[in-house]
């Protein structure tokens, strides 16, 4: 079995001048049913009445994407769908598989065929010149069956992740209603009556470094990705919290991002599992535990989220009315049914951590698939 290099233009036919794009009300007037995708650089964004291609076709970000090494920058579409401008469309060449293709496109560094600084762009003629490390095709299916069952794995476990997601907030609104409409009629009382303290958050000052030698965690934005925080990506010291607006922050608060671009999108908000500090664009509720838990809490934000984000983008870009939220109405009920909820959602989050560490296992095993798989080192008989 031998490995060639050959040019992506020599490997595929391309149908870019069949594509066209459609402005808003283009779109608009072909969606009545919504039948066939619509299709751009980075996957499906609509469905309208209309298709373009009706065959098995690999597409390419032009623009708009992510080239580098093992970002998804090529997706394939398979029936009747409609293509925009901004990806290219190829079709294989025989003794080519398309899947291949693809699986390589998004395993390989392509930054070096990127032109543009603030938005890049992958022109025809640089995507013609893409070298393609290719085996024979026999080769090609092995490698392309093996990818596609270690994706499937992968597939199913992010699958089971959201499942474990959406049983939590099941169980929040069978026990409590819709938390928004107080739809079981709880008590209210305002968000800043059911804390003990609101922190604030501050940054040490960056001109001493030393600071930012210390192992008390310093929360920001950018750790805000899960629900429970454990740890943070920058740590400082006693020093700094001493010699800045910084407060040390008890475990099981309620953690906030009131600013930042990502508030365009989604409320971060997490329970922390121990004492933490947060920047300046963060707020930390220690919760009152006579009158409620943080666990009900942070549920309570997961669906009151949309009412704040809708106020986000009616005031600023990227901040919440502060004021506005402590004055929220949290519906109360009784604290042993939340207590109840929070050892429900503790015992979730721990099959939930199970399957994301298998998930993160997963992962790692198709990498290494993916790369020997482009090293010759597979299927070497």
């Amino acid at each position: 079995m031998g490995f060639e290099t050959i040019k992506l233009k020599d490997l595929t036919t391309n149908l870019d001048n069949k594509r066209k794009p459609l402005n808003e009300l283009e779109r608009k007037s072909l969606k009545k049913k919504g039948l066939y995708p619509y299709c751009g650089a980075n996957g499906v964004l609509d469905y309208i009445d209309e298709f373009i291609f009706d065959q098995e076709i690999l597409c390419i970000a032009e623009d708009g994407g992510n080239w580098g090494f093992r970002e998804k920058c090529a997706y394939i579409m398979n029936g009747p769908c409609w293509v925009n401008n901004h990806a290219h469309v190829l079709v294989a060449k025989e003794n080519v598989n398309i899947k291949y293709l693809c699986y390589y496109l998004n395993y390989a560094d392509l930054s070096k065929h990127i032109t543009g600084t603030t938005r890049g762009k992958l022109t025809k003629s640089a995507l013609e010149e893409i070298d393609v490390i290719v085996p024979d095709y026999s080769t090609q299916y092995k490698i392309v069956n093996t990818l596609d069952k270690a994706q499937e794995l992968i597939d199913k476990r992010k699958a089971q992740i959201e499942a474990l997601d959406q049983l939590t907030q099941s169980v929040f609104l069978e026990m409590f209603g819709d938390p928004v409409k107080n739809s079981l009629g709880f008590k209210t009382e305002p968000l800043h009556e059911l804390c003990v303290h609101i922190f604030g958050g501050g940054t040490p000052s960056k001109s001493n470094p030393e600071y930012y030698v210390g192992n008390i965690p310093w929360v920001t934005p950018k750790d805000m990705r899960d629900i429970v925080i454990n740890d943070s990506i920058d740590h400082i010291n006693e020093d700094a919290i001493a010699n800045s607006s910084a407060k040390l922050i008890p475990p099981n608060s309620l953690l906030m991002v009131i600013r930042s671009g990502i508030l365009k999108k989604k409320l971060p908000i997490a329970i922390n599992t121990r004492e933490v500090t947060v920047n300046q664009d963060m707020k930390a509720f220690v919760i009152d535990k006579n009158k409620i838990t943080v666990e009900y809490l942070l549920y309570f934000f997961e669906f009151y989220q949309k009412v704040l984000l809708n106020r986000v983008r009616s005031v600023t870009a990227d901040n919440l009315d502060f004021q506005q939220i402590k004055e929220i109405l949290v519906p109360v009920p009784p604290l042993n049914k939340q207590k109840e909820f929070g050892n429900i959602f503790y015992k979730v989050l721990e099959e939930k951590n199970k399957c994301l560490q298998q998930l993160n296992e997963l992962e790692n095993n198709f990498n290494s698939l993916m790369q020997r798989a482009f090293k010759g080192e597979l299927f070497n008989d």
